[in-house]
């Protein structure tokens, strides 16, 4: 008998981890990945998620020996990331894994820094090569050799990828069950939260440099000319005036920012928008709502306190224990720190720069295809495979416009269907045991990245919605609901904003916010850790924010408590 209820069946099965019937019988559950894959994503890139970071995650779980789990396996259904953890049930794998587990972690006890560092070396080698390739100028092989190569890199970028993440969250993990156990904190807590922010990481680094870049066009008189020209006119527009073409050119100007930093997605986790290196316009949106909030992410003074309040969380916690163990407490409690600073700062060198260049691997192969009249757009790469590519870069044979036409077809149907279920499978009709499945085996990225815990309901709040406490404060607002990354240049300074998830490209919009409140998200999910750093509050696993709210109301939050209020509206 059939295990599928009909509306869960994916409507095609292209690629081989297209969620199958083989695979709801040999796994209890699979968990939707809200946090990364809504707004559904492209053919190409589910595909690549699909393929990519399911290796990642069940090579560094095997690699590293993680006594519970052996990884997240992976599939699609039309668009949509699916994900369930697999168990380590035997005892005596568990006890030799555990052994392998402890060998693993030394290094990161040790020097995690070096360890950090060797990582990041190693992926920024291969980068700089990539980039040094010239699509314009390369032949159908070296283009075919490019793409490759690319390509298969990211299996590498997401193995290290989830054995650095792997790691720091178990590191997160042990340290927050021993704060539960010795003071009854976790997490959610407030004391939790002053205790991992006030840290830098990559991503804050760079907004830090454009807010710079924007006010530096505001000393030169240059910010009336840009919020009042329109993005493709705007590079014109400063050519043509002395001290735009000096802001543009200079020492640290703006195509040094481009060049230096612009590998960098509007949305990181997709192949169907241009990076800013290959569009830099789109970098003016950022730039002008850097002029509404002119002290912005420069605003030291904040930052000061922040890092003033952390230091003293982080005596508190530490006087909860005693004198003997302290100083592994405190070792434990660095690492814990570095989790959240990884969580953020780890997108600029894995998923913006790797898919960048993706794309740019795609795109140039495409362009041939359309020269040859193989197909139309070369935006359309998004609608065809690895294999589709190829099948027919070197040959030039094949006419990919019914098979595209098809694929986009089929993309514009699923794209629609936001609703999708939460859970699918045998454990799909009782949430509380399919949680339990996640936490038996302690994927400690889906616990506090990607799926969550499910929020405790207090009624004594009142509130109209209710999700976990993700980043301290209390912030009041108007409602702006962002449902994709062309939405940011909706947000305006007091607004709060409202959607199913966060993405590291937004950042540059958290100075000019109220808060931030989402359908879905952990303590170390994007949102959390941009809210906490810039005295932001926000609440995540509303799971109904945005079908609750609209656009234009006023509410309350206290991300203290989770809990959210409609004022007005």
């Amino acid at each position: 008998m059939s295990v599928w209820k009909h509306e869960w069946m994916p409507e095609k099965r292209y690629h081989a981890f297209v969620l199958s019937e083989e695979d709801l019988k040999a796994y209890p559950c699979w968990y939707l990945d809200a946090a990364h894959s809504i707004p559904p994503w492209t053919p190409l890139f589910i595909w690549s998620w699909t393929h990519h970071q399911r290796y990642g995650d069940l090579w560094a779980a095997e690699t590293m020996g993680l006594p519970t789990c052996r990884g997240t396996d992976w599939r699609e259904v039309d668009g949509c990331a699916y994900m369930c953890p697999i168990l380590v049930t035997d005892p005596g794998e568990k006890k030799v894994r555990r052994e392998r587990f402890k060998k693993h972690l030394q290094p990161f006890i040790t020097d995690y820094n070096q360890v950090r560092e060797t990582v990041v070396r190693e992926l920024t080698r291969h980068y700089d090569r990539f980039k040094a390739f010239d699509p314009e100028r390369a032949t159908l092989a070296e283009l075919y050799d490019h793409f490759e190569e690319v390509f298969r890199f990211n299996y590498r970028v997401w193995g290290r990828h989830s054995w650095m993440m792997y790691t720091l969250f178990a590191f997160y993990s042990l340290f927050e069950d021993l704060c539960q156990e010795v003071m009854g904190i976790n997490d959610t807590s407030t004391l939790w939260h002053r205790l991992i922010r006030g840290f830098d990481n990559k991503m804050l680094e760079v907004d830090r440099l454009l807010w710079q870049l924007s006010m530096k066009a505001v000393d030169r008189g240059l910010d009336t000319l840009i919020r009042t020209t329109p993005d493709e006119k705007m590079l014109d527009a400063l050519q043509e005036c002395e001290t735009g073409w000096q802001w543009l050119h200079e020492k640290d100007g703006f195509y040094d920012f481009i060049q230096a930093h612009g590998w960098r997605m509007p949305r990181m986790m997709e192949f169907n928008c241009a990076s800013f290196v290959e569009d830099p316009k789109q970098m003016f949106s950022f730039i002008r709502q850097c002029f509404e909030k002119p002290q912005g992410i420069g605003d030291q003074n904040s930052r000061k306190e922040i890092m003033k309040d952390r230091l003293t969380a982080e005596e508190e916690i530490l006087a909860k224990f005693p004198g003997s163990e302290r100083s592994w407490v405190s070792k434990l409690m660095g690492l814990t720190q570095r989790a959240g600073v990884f969580a953020e700062g780890h997108n600029y060198y894995f998923e913006h720069t790797s898919h960048a260049l993706m794309r740019r691997a795609a795109l140039a192969c495409a362009k041939c295809l359309v020269r040859e009249g193989l197909m139309e757009d070369p935006e359309d790469f998004v609608f065809l495979l690895p294999e589709d590519f190829k099948r027919n870069i070197l040959s030039m044979c094949i006419d990919y416009n019914p098979l595209i036409e098809e694929r986009k077809a089929y993309y514009k149907r699923y794209s629609q269907r936001l609703e999708r279920p939460q859970l699918i499978g045998s454990l799909a009709d009782d949430p509380r045991k399919a949680m339990d499945h996640v936490m038996a085996a302690r994927d400690y990225v889906m616990m506090k990245l990607t799926v969550g815990s499910q929020s405790g309901l207090s009624y004594d709040l009142e509130a109209d919605l209710q999700g976990n406490p993700a980043a301290p404060g209390l912030g009041q607002g108007r409602v702006c609901i962002i449902h994709n990354e062309k939405d940011i240049s909706k947000i305006r300074s007091g607004d709060i904003l409202v959607a199913v998830t966060t993405y590291s490209s937004w950042t540059p919009v958290f100075p000019l916010i109220n808060g931030v409140v989402l359908d879905s998200g952990a303590s170390l999910s994007h949102a959390a850790i941009v809210g906490r750093e810039y005295n932001i509050p926000v609440v995540v696993q509303t799971r109904e924010a945005t079908k609750k709210l609209t656009d234009g109301q006023q509410i309350r939050l206290d991300g203290s408590r989770g809990a959210v209020w409609i004022i007005e509206g």
